[in-house]
């Protein structure tokens, strides 16, 4: 699947034709979505990870 930009889009969720939504990555909000919610906490299990096997 292809990343939407369309940063003259307003939307941050924009609905697919197969009946989903995907990010709007034009727009700011869905960077800080993507963020919050997949990197940081990915961070944050690695960081947990590493000290517990040290």
């Amino acid at each position: 699947m292809a990343i939407y930009r369309d940063s003259r889009d307003k939307r941050v969720f924009v609905p697919t034709r197969s009946g989903g939504v995907v990010l709007n990555f034009g727009h700011p909000i869905a960077w800080a979505i993507l963020v919050c919610t997949t990197i940081v906490p990915f961070a944050i299990v690695a960081a947990v990870t590493i000290a517990v096997f040290l």
